[in-house]
């Protein structure tokens, strides 16, 4: 029975011939659109190869616009050429570490990860930092001896390690440390080297850093524009050619899902709709996605990551988010005092909004200088806007305007923090 029911799934995937094809973390063969990034990226690493230290690379654009699919391009055909000794006559050793900073935030993780790499800790290596480790473990170390492990492995290998740093705006815990200490590694061995690959949706990102950690960057900097709909439809094209049965989808779907993406030039959503219509499609028992598929894989995609979205911040970004949405859902208290657009809250209100939800969940409020930081990281994000208050409005503060529908948001953070019905 249970074999009949596996069965007969196989047999019904109309739609899909290779969905993880569709994924945003898929590393096609060609990557179109992106030729000119890719041929500089390829100039900068390619130094590596005469064993000397890449500069380090920060990468900046808004959210799919090919930034870390184009890096693990390039990287991946770097680690290729490199092992094969045809090629790879200087016998360059090199390896690469990818971290997605938003998972690893502090110093420590980030070195704990670079060393529990599997690509650091192969037979190949005279020294690994597993090999080498003491009785208590790498977890047991604290970060000071994580980086003299790192040392360690780098000189006696000769090794030439390229750490990706991704959405590195997100370190939290000691950014200018990490900075800091991976940059300096190249002044304290005398062989091999390390560099690093930033990448980043924040331009400013590093005005945060302080002047000790720039001054050892010696950086490359670059910006990813976002596509526009003729290019993002060659790339749905491309994943639809190797991933979707054929003449499964219309070419109109193609491009409306194109012309939706297109609006922020975000390859990562179009990839999102396109594999969620063609989910729509197959559950609905068709064997082609149409144009109607296209409009409600919109609507869902949405909800998926907002949620996702807000879900994942930390939680007193929760309260504050929760209390932004709880008083624009309330229509503001302060509103009637001045003249504000429809759905502007005042940043004070939103300030005891967000002190009140903290001790209704036994949280300690934070200063008004850390809500104000809150405030500029929610708008980096997407999930508000911010802008000066202007004449008729009293005093000096800031008009905050949601993203997102209020209700929606109340419903996602009640879930996510326990938020109950006595919070404001």
């Amino acid at each position: 029975m249970v074999d009949d029911l596996f069965e007969k799934e196989l047999q019904e995937r109309r739609i899909f011939k290779n969905i993880s094809i569709l994924s945003p973390h898929y590393v096609p063969v060609e990557l179109p659109h992106r030729e000119n990034e890719i041929r500089d990226l390829t100039r900068i690493v390619a130094t590596v190869l005469r064993n000397e230290k890449p500069n380090n690379v920060f990468i900046y654009g808004k959210t799919g616009t090919g930034k870390t699919v184009s890096v693990k391009y390039v990287l991946k055909k770097l680690e290729e050429f490199v092992q094969n000794p045809k090629k790879n006559s200087n016998k360059v050793i090199v390896r690469v570490v990818y971290m997605n900073c938003k998972i690893r935030n502090s110093k420590y993780q980030i070195l704990l990860k670079i060393l529990e790499s599997e690509t650091l800790n192969t037979k190949e290596l005279k020294s690994t930092p597993l090999s080498n480790r003491s009785d208590k473990g790498l977890k047991g170390m604290d970060p000071a001896d994580l980086y003299e492990r790192l040392l360690k492995v780098i000189q006696d290998n000769g090794l030439n390690i390229i750490v990706v740093l991704d959405e590195i705006d997100m370190i939290t815990k000691g950014m200018n440390d990490v900075v800091y200490l991976l940059t300096r590694i190249n002044d304290e061995i005398n062989s091999g080297s390390l560099s690093i690959i930033g990448l980043s949706n924040d331009i400013r990102f590093k005005k945060r850093l302080d002047p000790r950690s720039k001054s050892t960057l010696c950086e490359e900097e670059r910006l990813f524009r976002p596509y526009n709909a003729m290019e993002l439809k060659s790339i749905l094209k491309q994943r639809v050619a190797a991933g979707f049965q054929k003449r499964t989808i219309d070419d109109s779907a193609i491009s409306r899902i194109a012309a939706f993406a297109a609006q922020d030039g975000d390859a990562r959503y179009a990839l999102k709709l396109l594999q969620k219509a063609g989910e729509i499609a197959q559950d609905s028992g068709r064997e082609r996605v149409d144009d109607g598929d296209v409009g409600e894989a919109k609507n869902a995609v949405e909800k998926d990551i907002m949620a996702e979205a807000i879900s994942t911040l930390p939680e007193h970004q929760q309260i504050v988010m929760y209390s932004i949405a709880a008083l624009a859902s309330q229509g503001g208290i302060y509103k009637r005092l001045s003249r504000v657009r429809n759905g502007d809250l005042f940043s004070g209100e939103v300030y005891e909004a967000y002190e009140s939800n903290c001790n209704s969940l036994n949280r300690s409020p934070r200063t008004m200088r850390q809500f104000s930081d809150y405030l500029n990281e929610l708008e980096m994000l997407g999930m508000i806007t911010l802008r000066a208050s202007g004449k008729g409005v009293r005093g000096t503060t800031r008009l905050i305007r949601l993203g997102y529908p209020p209700r929606e948001i109340k419903s996602i953070i009640r879930d996510s923090l326990g938020l109950g019905s006595t919070t404001s």
